[in-house]
């Protein structure tokens, strides 16, 4: 098998690491509930927690496939957390969005193996591409902080196809958008029933980035390779077939 033309990737938890994100919720928090008499931080959290549980069911397809701006699923959310502390001003509302805004951001960061791997990998001859679940203006707002923005090509995300893994053909779109045909192309994500089985159903090359060495079990989507960490994706390219 020869080398891909086009390589894509998923983006969370593949290339951006996430787990800052329950201190960013903290730090929302701590600076929102500073400001309500008798509400704690971790009463703000905890309401935040519940209306997520509530109404992700709800919400979900909307987020995912564009039929709900992102920052409108975010904001019904904060102000369901905000009323059930007894706090639904509406200016409250407003800062505590744009608080969280921040804090989010600040929170996004690539794993460090990220971009050494990504400049490799089109070292090969390869083009890179994106293809993520997710609002669209959520997911170009990481892409944006973490200076990836202009880096993908093709860029393909649900919210703004109406399309979302793990259909296989939202794989066709990036495919189309990269005049590549499918056995020429790799998808590289860390979930194996929404990167990996998708991916293989559309006739990718279906890579899995195992960061926290998981054992599959029986009856798991198999992947065609696995890594634990993108600085062995360059020479997995290369490998023979």
């Amino acid at each position: 098998m020869a080398p891909p033309r086009l390589v894509l990737f998923d983006l969370d938890g593949t290339l951006l690491d996430g787990s800052g994100l329950p201190a960013a919720m903290r730090r929302t928090c701590e600076a929102i509930a500073a400001d309500l008499p008798g509400v704690s931080a971790d009463d703000l959290v905890a309401a935040n927690t519940a209306a997520w549980q509530r109404l992700w069911p709800e919400v979900e397809d909307d987020w995912m496939l564009g039929g709900r701006d992102g920052d409108a699923v975010a904001a019904e959310i904060w102000r369901a957390a905000l009323t059930a502390v007894g706090a639904d001003d509406p200016r409250l509302l407003t800062a505590t969005l744009h608080r969280w805004t921040e804090e989010e951001r600040a929170m996004f960061r690539l794993y460090d193996d990220v971009l050494p791997a990504l400049d490799a990998v089109e070292g090969t001859g390869a083009r890179i591409g994106l293809l993520t679940n997710g609002a669209g203006t959520v997911q170009r707002r990481k892409l944006a902080a973490t200076g990836l923005g202009e880096r993908f090509d093709p860029l393909v995300i649900s919210g703004e196809i109406g399309l979302r893994k793990p259909d296989p053909e939202v794989f066709g779109v990036a495919l189309h958008r990269a005049s590549i045909g499918a056995h020429d192309a790799w998808y590289v994500g860390d979930n194996l029933w929404h990167d990996v089985a998708p991916a293989r159903a559309a006739g990718l090359h279906a890579v899995w980035v195992d960061r926290h060495d998981i054992a599959p079990e029986d009856g798991w989507p198999r992947p065609d390779a696995a890594v634990t960490t993108l600085a062995a994706l360059p020479a997995l390219l290369q490998e023979p077939r």
